[in-house]
């Protein structure tokens, strides 16, 4: 910049900023619509007035005058002159660009020509192109259409300048589909016998477009070779180029059949033999059609490990096969079962029956009231069980299952009590000078209290750690015996139930 100064012209270098700048004492801070430091080097869509605030101790002189900016423009400088005391100049320019004018889209076009007849059937790129006079282009809009499908289908698009304003959309509309038409088959008569054509036949196909319209169907002919999956396949094209296509699935046949056997209606029940009736059912094969008909058997008795029955196939021509036999194994009677007896001892049930020898596994189950059964052994044949696991003084509702090779099964019920919890002595038993009492041990008890009565009297309270008391001197008499589990510390006189109580006599 060339400045007068006095009779001399002064060339002075300003510095560009759109911030504050400090020099020789003097700062010199932008606005732009009134927010210091507030001026963008970017662009502005809208006017702009640029103002300085200038401060210093030195100022003789200031030429900053206010502007505004209301014309695009790519670069209008603005600029603020100090003159300080020693004569010396600096000052600031700031430089704006202004573009308020939305861009042209001077075109949106199709990447490439229609695919047939003036249709596209595939994905489609469109993009869109224009012009800006001030900031420039940055972009415009660029995108694959691919549906849907429409004899109008359009895409419209916009441009972009680098000051942000948005073109106008501009649009492009234009016949697209991609979807094959439906195709579907129409033979020219129906199977002659049971779903199967046994001379040639013609199918035609038919189809329909919901968008550019049917152009053209293909038809064709089957006559052979003989074929269970034997296929007509045709085509239709619709007016954008695309084709669907269709198949006509038909059984063609002319020969007669081969036997093959028979089979049972399920594998053995058990062990290889069947324990109720079972259905054979005869199977033969045929080279085109196929087996018409075969016969079923079903059995029933008598009981036979050399069981067979025999039968035989008819084909779909009437030719019938030779009887064809099939053995298997038959027994549906279930073993014999007796004599279960249950006897309680000891805190135990002994369960005893008679098993007959064609007993193959035995199973023994346990129930208490309504609750659910406990199996208790499982494993092969035996006459007796002893159950140590129930509860004394409960009633249990025992069964015994035998099952045979077969899988025939009988199944005897038996009741039965464990004795008592209180083990030694027996109940009313006679001792001479002494005894140990013993009973069962309850389950979590840390301690016992037993008591002890002599002809109506308590003559013992204690609390033994174990399931066990002896007692090596009583005098003569009439004893009664009591047993309560103890929980915790002592002290704390948590009991339970009573276990049981029993009676002995000394002397």
């Amino acid at each position: 910049m060339r400045l007068l100064a006095g009779s001399a012209v002064v060339a002075v270098a300003l510095a560009t900023s759109a911030a504050a700048q400090s020099a020789g004492g003097v700062s010199i801070t932008p606005s732009c619509d009134g927010v210091a430091n507030g001026c963008s080097t970017g662009w502005y869509k809208s006017s702009v007035t640029v103002s300085f605030s200038v401060s210093g101790s030195n100022l003789k002189g200031v030429d900053c005058p206010d502007r505004t900016i209301s014309s695009d423009t790519a670069g209008t400088d603005v600029s603020c002159v100090v003159t300080l005391t020693d004569n010396s100049i600096t000052g600031l320019v700031v430089t704006i660009k202004r573009d308020a004018t939305p861009p042209s889209i001077t075109a949106i076009a199709a990447a490439r020509p229609p695919d047939v007849n003036g249709w596209y059937n595939h994905a489609l790129g469109v993009a869109a192109s224009g012009t800006d006079a001030t900031s420039g282009i940055a972009s415009c809009t660029s995108v694959t259409y691919g549906g849907p499908d429409s004899a109008t289908a359009s895409v419209s698009g916009t441009c972009t300048d680098n000051a942000g304003n948005v073109s106008a959309a501009k649009t492009i509309t234009f016949p697209y589909d991609a979807t094959p038409p439906a195709v579907s088959p129409a033979p020219a008569r129906s199977a002659d016998a049971n779903g199967w054509y046994n001379h040639p036949v013609s199918v035609a196909f038919q189809g329909s477009d919901g968008v550019s319209g049917l152009d053209s169907c293909t038809s064709g002919d089957y006559s052979g070779p003989d074929n269970a999956a034997a296929a007509v396949t045709g085509t239709c094209r619709d007016k954008a180029g695309n084709t669907g296509t269709a198949s006509f699935a038909l059984q063609y046949d002319s020969t007669p059949p081969t036997v093959d056997g028979a089979a049972a209606d399920r594998p053995p029940d058990r062990n290889g033999w069947y324990n109720r009736p079972v259905t054979v059912t005869y199977t033969g094969s045929d080279a085109t059609s196929g087996i018409g008909a075969c016969d079923s058997v079903t059995y029933g008795k008598p009981d036979d490990p050399t069981a067979s029955v025999s039968g035989r196939c008819e084909d779909k021509a009437g030719n019938k096969s030779a009887a064809a036999p099939f053995s298997f194994r038959y027994d549906s009677s279930p073993p014999k079962l007796a004599k279960l007896t249950a006897a309680s001892s000891g805190g135990a049930v002994t369960l005893a029956w008679s098993a007959a020898a064609d007993v193959a596994s035995l199973k023994v189950e346990r129930r208490a009231g309504d609750g659910a059964p406990v199996t208790l052994y499982s494993g092969k044949r035996i006459e007796r069980f002893v159950d140590t696991k129930a509860r004394d003084g409960s009633r249990y509702a025992y069964s015994v299952v035998a099952a045979d090779a077969a899988g025939n099964a009988t199944t005897e019920k038996v009741v039965g009590t464990p004795s008592a919890a209180l083990v030694a002595p027996r109940a009313s038993a006679h001792v001479r000078t002494g005894t140990t009492l013993r009973w069962r041990p309850a389950p979590r008890a840390t301690y016992y209290n037993v008591q002890l009565w002599r002809n109506g009297t308590k003559v013992l309270t204690t609390w033994p750690l174990h399931p066990v008391l002896p007692l090596p001197r009583l005098r003569p008499g009439r004893y009664l015996w009591l047993v309560w589990p103890g929980y915790g510390a002592r002290a704390a006189h948590r009991y339970g139930a009573l276990l049981g109580k029993s009676t002995f006599v000394v002397g």
